[in-house]
């Protein structure tokens, strides 16, 4: 629908933060946020003021000197819940400023701590123990490589299933403190947020939606952006001090407790690595996006990607990004180096790391199924347990995968 000269428009109250040449404006309660150039904010206060669209594209005309087209304005406004015609059925009501964790259908997660509480784990003293740890496991690391694990630290050759249900149970729950750090950090400047499951590509993960870090500055976003790394290298980090220790007879580990340690850095490791596959939404991806004010920088990287490929061969249906500002094009062609580098990196690590540890598991399974049950029942049911155990994530990521896939070609 479109907007007359008089109509006067209700505005929901919402939150503003500056973000370089434009303003992000948010309803927290449902976690929706826009960015603005600030000159439609202008206008959008002028509406809130009372005025008119008329009175309203008057005024910006007499500031600016040239009269704005603000339909698509409203339109785009409406749909995200910002503005409603005033008298409309089912106006908005004013949103209001409370803590109650589910607000406009939206259910934060450990919303009830005090945000002076998860200050407390990011202030300087804690900051300073963590940087400080993670140094001295990168000096240990040069000076005593063979504390480092390798692919074959994943395989395991004595009780396989306790050991690998106890590395998968590892691996998610520090999957589940990983986001729980994003939260806390989030928490810390004052923004609720929200976990949840998803896949990237064929690996499952565990993600936190952090959309209301765009109500702070942008200097304080890093924190959040960088907690779950930063907690996965800190807890890495004092797994190798644990085995330099071992390694200087300061305690003893058994041969299994210390395979299950270099597994579990090794987990560790490669959470860090899958970090850097910049072709998804990564920690490291929402950090560069941040840094350099790229508000799509992947849908961006996308089709300039895809429109290099179409140039080459010869096809003229590329995307026209000459709208795109000069700068965010610069970094759009380096990012995309970056795309590339990640979706080579993320099949290095199916095929050289993934696969191969699975491929052992299932090559063991198979050799003790060929003998049978009869020969050695522990034997047995140790081999089938571990190769399922190894195989269900991996198929189901798959699955996932190749759903999202369907999915969007037929929306498409």
């Amino acid at each position: 629908m479109g907007y007359a000269k008089s109509d006067l428009i209700e505005v929901q109250k919402f939150t503003r933060q500056e973000d370089g040449e434009d303003v992000v404006i948010g309803l927290p309660a449902v976690n929706v946020y826009l960015a603005l150039p600030i000159q439609a904010l202008e206008i959008l206060d002028s509406l809130a003021g009372g005025k008119t669209v008329g009175e309203a594209q008057a005024e910006f005309a007499k500031a600016h000197g040239e009269e704005p087209d603000v339909d698509d304005l409203l339109q785009a406004l409406e749909k995200r819940g910002f503005v409603q015609p005033h008298g409309s059925a089912g106006a908005a009501q004013p949103l209001r400023q409370e803590t109650n964790p589910v607000q406009g259908g939206v259910r934060y997660h450990f919303a009830s701590i005090p945000q002076s509480v998860a200050k407390r784990f990011f202030g300087p003293l804690p900051m300073a123990l963590y940087l400080s740890t993670i140094a001295a496991a990168l000096f240990v690391a040069f000076t005593h490589p063979s504390l480092l694990p390798h692919r074959d630290s994943l395989v395991f050759h004595k009780y396989r299933t306790a050991q690998v249900i106890a590395l998968t149970g590892f691996v998610y729950f520090t999957l589940f403190l990983h986001e729980l750090a994003h939260l806390l950090a989030t928490k810390a400047q004052g923004v609720n947020s929200r976990m949840g499951i998803s896949h990237r590509l064929w690996v499952l993960v565990a993600e936190t939606d952090m959309t209301g870090l765009w109500s702070v500055p942008k200097r304080q976003r890093y924190l959040p952006m960088l907690a779950g790394p930063l907690l996965d290298s800190f807890s890495a980090a004092l797994l190798v001090l644990l085995l330099f220790a071992e390694s200087q007879h300061a305690f003893t580990l058994t041969p299994i407790a210390e395979q299950l340690c270099q597994a579990m850095i090794f987990t560790y490791l490669f959470r860090l690595l899958w970090q850097c596959c910049f072709f998804v939404r990564t920690d490291f991806y929402y950090v560069i996006t941040n840094f350099f004010g790229c508000k799509s920088l992947m849908k961006d990287t996308n089709d300039f990607v895809k429109n290099c490929w179409l140039r080459v061969g010869g096809s003229p249906a590329v995307t026209d990004q000459s709208h795109i500002p000069l700068a965010e094009r610069r970094v759009i062609r380096v990012y995309s180096v970056l795309w590339l580098l990640g979706r080579g990196l993320a099949f290095f690590t199916l095929f050289f790391i993934t696969l191969p540890v699975l491929y052992q598991y299932l090559l063991s399974a198979f050799a003790v199924v060929q003998r049978g049950y009869v020969s050695d029942h522990f034997q047995y049911l140790d081999s089938v347990a571990v190769g399922a155990l190894n195989l269900i994530p991996l198929v189901i990521g798959i699955i996932m995968w190749v759903t999202s896939i369907v999915r969007k070609r037929r929306t498409t």
